[in-house]
């Protein structure tokens, strides 16, 4: 179940990429700015700038759950779809569609050109991609055989005995670790961190490439001695060089209206400039003396202050 295919991603590993977003994730991260990748079945998303007020939608629901104004009551909802059907002005979409492993490549496929001329290849992000563990393992292998370079982005939640065979075709990994207390990791995305700590280990320990990211969010995850804990435990992971702080951003606040959920953290600012250099050396603090780096990406320059 794949909700998302982005093109041309300079962001999410070497050279240009092809971004596979899988749906379904086991964390509800509080920030979580793709709200959509969270359940692991198609959702509806609604456009209220689209709707045109026909009453198409209303005149086709079993359930009743379409309001004066267009809206769906989600109380009501089953997901049926019919709705869709019959909304030519698109207000309603369904986001999420199942790809079989080949009809996935040929999308990835499409991008060669690309990868031959800047260098670059596939990033299988989320939601979860190991939560996937058959299904990232079938795609990833694919690429792998055709000679696709394969990243996966990471949350670090899945159970390993279920994903490790798909860690022969992957080349490297950006793995999240969003607090170093687990109680507090609990509190912010509704599970702790030492599965998510220990697949990380086991991963590193198989040998492939890790970055290490945390997103830094105002209040919650900003603190220095999250940082500093982090810092500490990337630099015991053999495979691990850097270290990544992402500033929070609020570009997903408006997908949880399409969606018909609360945004729990309106009004939350991203992090001025200074805060993040601040927590970039708290970072090397720690990893200098090991040989890696902590470092943040503002304007598409990667700083790393020391």
């Amino acid at each position: 179940m794949i909700f998302n295919i982005q093109k041309c991603s300079i962001h999410d590993g070497e050279g240009l990429r092809t971004l596979v977003f899988f749906k379904g994730c086991p964390l509800k991260c509080k920030w979580c700015a793709n709200p959509e990748s969270q359940n692991y079945d198609e959702e509806i998303m609604e456009s209220p700038v689209r709707c045109v007020g026909c009453g198409a939608c209303r005149d086709a629901c079993p359930k009743g759950a379409i309001l004066e104004d267009g809206s769906i009551d989600r109380t009501l909802c089953d997901n049926c779809m019919k709705c869709i059907d019959v909304c030519y002005a698109e207000a309603k979409k369904i986001t999420g569609r199942a790809y079989t492993t080949e009809e996935l490549y040929k999308e990835i496929e499409k991008d060669r050109p690309f990868y031959s001329r800047f260098g670059g290849g596939v990033t299988f992000s989320g939601g979860e991609p190991l939560t996937h563990g058959q299904q990232l393992r079938d795609i990833a292998e694919m690429c792998h055989e055709k000679g696709i370079h394969v990243v996966v982005e990471s949350c670090g939640y899945g159970d390993f005995e279920k994903f490790k065979m798909a860690l022969p075709y992957i080349d490297a990994m950006f793995m999240d670790i969003k607090h170093i207390d687990t109680a507090v990791h609990k509190e912010l995305t509704g599970a702790g961190n030492a599965l998510i700590l220990n697949n990380i280990k086991k991963i590193s320990e198989y040998g492939i490439p890790l970055t290490i990211r945390t997103p830094i969010v105002p209040g919650l995850t900003d603190r220095e001695e999250n940082i500093t804990g982090i810092a500490k435990f990337v630099a015991e992971l053999p495979t691990a060089k850097e270290y990544e702080l992402l500033a929070y951003h609020s570009f997903g606040e408006s997908k949880y209206k399409a969606l018909g959920r609360k945004y729990s953290l309106e009004g939350t600012e991203t992090p001025s400039d200074k805060k993040m250099r601040e927590l970039v050396k708290a970072g090397n603090r720690i990893l200098s003396e090991y040989g890696k780096q902590c470092c943040w990406t503002k304007n598409n320059n990667k700083e790393v202050v020391k």
